[in-house]
């Protein structure tokens, strides 16, 4: 069998990836892993040049600050920190409450992951829109936005900065140290608040804000009431006992006991049914219809099912959000035994501001999906805890402990230390993160949980694929490709237009860490070639995969606020292109006045 030419390899690899990370036809980890494997099997890269991006230090580095990220949530310091950045939201204009969220979103993602500081704000900001009445929509882009734009201002702010400069050392160039791009990205974000406070407000949209939950999720179509009769197989029957609900999709929100003697919602496993009583159902009506017609149960219509029947002192209807860690995404609430471990009951799944009501245990979460969940307030306020879902209703705002205090003091000895030369900043995280799990500020358990083990795979096989590009020359050659084009050698900084322009259309489209580092080798060529500072270059893509505001899709961060913000794809586009080109415009002007060309 003759062999395979390596660059045609490669190529293809590349473009299968695009192809797949485009389509989500697979998990971008799969995706990952995928490539590694062909690159290996091929010979295009040798099994220790394709499995080394899983070691590398950009993965440890990423790795450990999921473990600060996690301490830091659960020590209560964002939650006690932007409650009190926000304690005067009821005074403030909705102009500079926007810019104040900008601010501090952007401030926060400098040191935590913006998934992170996206899932401990919205909680935040949904019980400011109550206390104001600004529609969440106002606030919730502009969250994502600024905690993308926060991810410039250190090279901790992002995992993809991390995995740039994990390409960059491999290649056997100078890497960016911690702070070397602060300034520069302070003058992004300062255009990102500017810009929320005067035009980029405007093109945002206006949700709801009198609308209940329970019309927004279109309740009263899918929740109805039945009547327990003499002869029914459900009478005398523990809830646990059958399994007639399961066999016809059916939840159960509230037993209602003969002449109003007692009503239980978000009943327990426990809970009998008695003759007489009414039970409140949601599902699909065909599937209620059918069970009320060969149980014999009769339909109950005295009172019009909406929230007030659905609540009570001990019982809410609150909104989730499935946020990017969530041990949720990629399964059916079936699998997860969502009702029974948690004891909550989900009424409506929201994908992209589409209601589903139908179907609930059998749809896939994915990032950003909202749901309406019915429960006691003891086991909402455990799931809020616990992280797995992002709790939209108010809670009691922890104190700060011995474990706060802790935890901030080895983040603080942990940038310290990597600002000293000769001390590696992974192994300065990886000293912080041990020491979290000793000090016991979080538990061995929470850390296998916090950590995103999908992007440190994504790391890991982009990595692998970067190597490949510059191994067999490809990098070489498409920056050939760019320098050809309109004749623009004489001119770098329509190159380096190019180069960004390029990476940031990559990232609104697949995975802001593929675009980066798939683009990283097409940088340090083009500067090679033209003879050239590298710096400029590399920021140029580290902007452009920064840069991920026209579209839900391109970051986990717009995913998580589509939801809760009732936004659309068109809105995104709307209020994300002009912001996209003002700084687009202002970084090619401002690079090489940070780092000169020459």
């Amino acid at each position: 069998m003759p062999a395979l030419d390596p660059q045609t390899v490669v190529l293809a690899t590349l473009a299968m990836s695009l192809v797949l990370f485009v389509t989500d036809a697979l998990r971008y980890d799969a995706v990952a892993v995928l490539v590694v494997l062909v690159l290996g099997a091929t010979g295009a890269l040798s099994p220790t040049e394709a499995f080394a991006g899983f070691a590398s230090p950009a993965v440890v580095l990423v790795g450990s600050m999921y473990v600060f990220a996690a301490s830091v949530s659960r020590a209560g310091i964002t939650d006690v920190l932007c409650r009190k950045l926000f304690i005067g939201g009821n005074n403030l204009s909705e102009a500079r409450l926007a810019f104040r969220v900008v601010l501090v979103s952007g401030l926060l993602s400098s040191v935590l992951s913006n998934a992170a500081v996206v899932a401990t704000l919205i909680p935040v900001l949904g019980m400011i829109t109550r206390r104001t009445g600004i529609p969440a929509s106002r606030l919730l882009m502009p969250l994502s936005f600024g905690s993308l734009m926060g991810g410039m201002l250190t090279l901790i702010g992002t995992s993809k900065n991390i995995a740039v400069n994990g390409v960059i050392e491999r290649a056997g160039f100078e890497p960016f140290g911690l702070l070397d791009f602060t300034l520069y990205g302070s003058v992004l974000l300062g255009l990102g608040c500017l810009y929320f406070l005067g035009p980029g407000r405007m093109l945002l949209p206006r949700s709801r804000v009198d609308e209940s939950l329970s019309d927004h999720y279109q309740v009263p179509k899918f929740v109805t009431e039945v009547l327990v009769g003499p002869s029914s197989e459900l009478s005398d029957h523990a809830l646990a006992d059958s399994d007639i609900f399961d066999r016809y999709g059916i939840a159960v929100l509230g037993l209602v006991r003969p002449d109003g003697e007692s009503t239980i919602l978000a009943p327990g496993p426990y809970n009998r049914v008695r003759e007489g009583d009414v039970l409140i159902l949601q599902g699909d009506p065909d599937s209620i219809l059918r069970m009320r017609r060969e149980l014999g149960l009769k339909e109950h219509s005295s009172v019009k099912v909406g929230e007030a029947r659905l609540v009570s002192s001990d019982v809410q209807l609150v909104e989730a959000v499935v946020p990017s860690n969530s041990s949720l995404v990629g399964r059916t609430l079936a699998e997860a035994e969502f009702r029974e471990t948690t004891g909550l009951n989900v009424l409506a799944i929201s994908k992209h501001g589409d209601v589903r009501p139908m179907q609930i245990a059998r749809t896939r979460m994915d990032v950003g999906d909202t749901l309406l969940i019915q429960g006691h307030t003891r086991d909402i306020y455990r799931q809020h805890l616990n992280r797995v879902l992002i709790m939209l209703g108010e809670h009691k705002l922890p104190g700060l402990g011995r474990r706060a205090y802790l935890t901030l003091g080895l983040l603080v000895a942990m940038l310290a230390l990597a600002a000293l030369p000769g001390i590696h900043l992974s192994i300065a995280a990886l000293g912080g993160a041990l020491g979290l799990v000793l000090l016991r500020c979080v538990r061995p358990d929470e850390v296998r949980r916090s950590v995103d083990w999908s992007v440190l795979i994504l790391i890991g096989g982009m990595l692998a694929l970067g190597t490949a590009f510059s191994k067999h020359g490809l990098s070489e050659r498409v920056a050939d490709w760019m320098l050809q084009m309109g004749g623009m050698v004489d001119h770098p900084v329509f190159v380096l237009a190019m180069l960004m322009g390029t990476t940031l259309l990559l990232t609104q489209v697949i995975n802001h860490v593929a675009a980066a580092v798939i683009m990283t080798p097409v940088a340090l060529a083009l500067a090679q070639q033209l003879g050239m500072s590298d710096r400029a270059f590399l920021m140029a893509v580290l902007t452009g995969a920064e840069f991920a505001f026209m579209s839900p899709v391109a970051h986990q961060a717009n995913a998580m606020v589509m939801g809760p913000g009732d936004y659309r794809y068109r809105d995104f586009l709307r209020a994300g292109t002009p912001l996209t080109l003002i700084l687009s415009v202002t970084a090619v002007l401002i690079l090489p006045l940070f780092w000169p060309l020459s």
